[in-house]
């Protein structure tokens, strides 16, 4: 008997993961606004989850927010300066997902470590070795969806780890 499992049958998660084994783009996930804002949602929340274990509360929520903003904004400049306003919606709430996927696999390793390792150990070490794939990773992607906007190769690649970089080395550490 097979399992029946609406929410799985829908077209956003087998697209997403479509998106994250790189066999489908942002182009294939419906263009809604509710969706953009969800997502937006999502990730400042997972922001704000993974800081919270380095940062303080006030801390990791300005960051989530103003991680949030600044994907969005810098989303949203990038399209209008290639001309492509058009397919805004559908790379933002991309953007978000691989972003807001890579704070909860970041969260999820800050908690098996911490369990793992208690207090002596040097987790906090470990756990910043561990996060550099999660953000090469999360450059990739963002290089992968640029590059469905008609961005080229390299100036795609370099855009997606300019945004990884001012997120997560540069707005982080001013956050805390």
């Amino acid at each position: 008997m097979p399992i029946n499992i609406p929410y799985l049958k829908e077209q956003t998660p087998q697209t997403v993961l479509k998106m994250i084994n790189l066999e489908a783009s942002q182009l294939s996930l419906p263009d809604s606004r509710e969706l953009m804002l969800g997502a937006f949602g999502a990730y400042g929340v997972l922001q704000t989850v993974a800081q919270a274990f380095n940062h303080s509360l006030l801390g990791s929520l300005i960051y989530g927010i103003l991680s949030a903003g600044l994907l969005y904004g810098a989303t949203f400049g990038l399209l209008r300066v290639l001309k492509e306003d058009a397919k805004f919606q559908r790379t933002a709430t991309a953007v978000a997902i691989m972003g807001a996927i890579g704070a909860l696999a970041y969260t999820i390793l800050h908690l098996i470590f911490a369990i793992a390792l208690p207090e002596p150990l040097p987790t906090e070490k470990l756990l910043r070795f561990l996060l550099f794939p999660i953000i090469v990773w999360l450059a990739f992607m963002y290089a992968f969806l640029f590059r469905h906007v008609s961005l080229r190769p390299v100036p795609a690649f370099v855009t997606a780890a300019l945004f990884v970089l001012v997120i997560e080395v540069i707005l982080s550490p001013i956050c805390r």
